[in-house]
């Protein structure tokens, strides 16, 4: 078994500072070995230490000889250095993780990851014989108490999403059925008949009386516009009729085209000018 070199030795120092990072393992077979770890799960403060992140780590060794004669176990080397480096990723995460608020799992694990790369940077054992490193991939997940709040949390952001998206919809089909009935109720504006026509289109039944009903509210539609044709040529016989004319003019107009009948072009000119 390689002797762990003094705490503080200088030379262990200086080569974890200055050596090169970790190249990926690309050693033949029979010259190293890999060894995937079982993923062991550490419990650790959030801060303020009421509650707990879950932490999940994968860890994956590689062991391998400096030399040619390489006759040690290396299994038996990364076996005397797991608990003491699995302290130091405890270490790791426990300070880490307590930078954090309970229900920033995200940050968290890009955090835990960045002081992991950092702290096993350098190999865990490396003497004139061998060199073990070690990278690892760690998850982290909120506790119970925080996942039942954020479930919550977001089922209520969910119902609120889907009510705004209804709300837009409904804004959207209220515009569209407005520009649909100002669309109708201009084309009716030029028809007399449409009020009957929308009236057998809703209840298609005694369509006789309807049609009854609409000449005789059209006879006293005409008996009204006869009436007040007559106060108008009462009213010119007692005026300048040429102002009367030309006030009521437009008044006529649109009393005979509701009523149907066809009216000539309004004339602007003066008969003496079209000579």
């Amino acid at each position: 078994m390689c002797e762990e070199p003094e705490p503080n030795n200088p030379i262990q120092l200086a080569r974890g500072i200055m050596q090169p990072p970790p190249r990926p393992c690309s050693h033949p077979a029979g010259e190293g070995v890999h060894i995937l770890d079982d993923a062991f799960t550490i419990t650790t403060p959030a801060a303020g230490d009421a509650l707990p992140f879950h932490v999940t780590v994968y860890a994956t060794w590689c062991a391998q000889y400096k030399t040619a004669r390489g006759g040690r176990d290396l299994y038996a080397e990364v076996d005397a250095k797991r608990v003491n480096v699995q302290r130091r990723i405890h270490d790791v995460i426990r300070a880490t993780a307590r930078t954090f608020p309970p229900f920033q799992a995200d940050k968290a694990e890009e955090q835990i990851e960045k002081e992991l790369a950092v702290a096993l940077y350098s190999p865990v054992h490396d003497c004139d014989e061998l060199t073990i490193t070690i990278s690892t991939r760690s998850w982290v997940m909120v506790s119970e108490e925080v996942l039942a709040s954020r479930r919550a949390l977001s089922l209520k952001l969910l119902e609120d999403q889907n009510q705004l998206e209804l709300t837009r919809s409904h804004v959207w089909r209220i515009g569209e059925e407005r520009e649909l009935w100002l669309k109708f109720l201009a084309d009716c504006e030029n028809h007399w008949r449409s009020r009957f026509a929308v009236h057998l289109a809703e209840h298609p039944v005694n369509i006789a009386e309807v049609m009854s009903r609409m000449q005789s509210e059209r006879r006293e539609e005409a008996d009204r516009y006869i009436s007040l044709v007559q106060n108008v040529v009462s009213a010119q016989q007692a005026v300048n009729v040429f102002d009367l004319v030309v006030q009521s003019d437009t008044m006529l107009r649109r009393a005979l085209e509701t009523l149907g009948i066809p009216v000539p072009d309004l004339v602007t000119d003066m008969p003496w000018e079209q000579v």
